[in-house]
Order: C-alpha cells, then structure tokens, then sequence
C-alpha cells in the first residue's frame, strides 16, 4: 500500500485476508514469513484502534440522546 493512499479497516481487513490466505496455501516462502507476520501484525494494531474509535463514537452518540431525553 503506497504512503498516499490512506488506510481503511476495509483495506486493511483486505490485506490482512491476503497475508493469512498466502499462509494457508504456502505461497510464501520461508525468507518472507518474519516480514508478513511483522506487517498482518501492524494490520491488527490498526483494525484494533479503528475499532476502538469507532465504538467510542458510538457511544458518544448514544450518551448525547440520553442527556436529551
């Protein structure tokens, strides 16, 4: 993914289906392992804090329409 184009959890859900289908089928060799282990790692960290956000927002939403009620 080139630095312009901003990630999303969709593409980096993407990816990461990517890197764990290259593993089950052994399209990977051994010298590339560490590095896509080290990069579905990084997807994780991101998708986890995206997650996170989001269900803060949510919960933003929801304690506002209780505060007007």
């Amino acid at each position: 993914m080139s630095k312009k184009t901003k990630m999303t959890y969709d593409t980096a859900m993407a990816e990461l289906k990517e890197i764990v289908n290259s593993l089950q089928e052994e399209l990977s060799g051994m010298d590339e392992l560490s590095g896509k282990m080290q990069r579905a790692a990084e997807l994780i960290r991101f998708c986890r804090e995206k997650l996170r956000a989001t269900e803060l927002e949510i919960e933003g939403c929801f304690e506002e329409q209780v505060e007007e009620d």
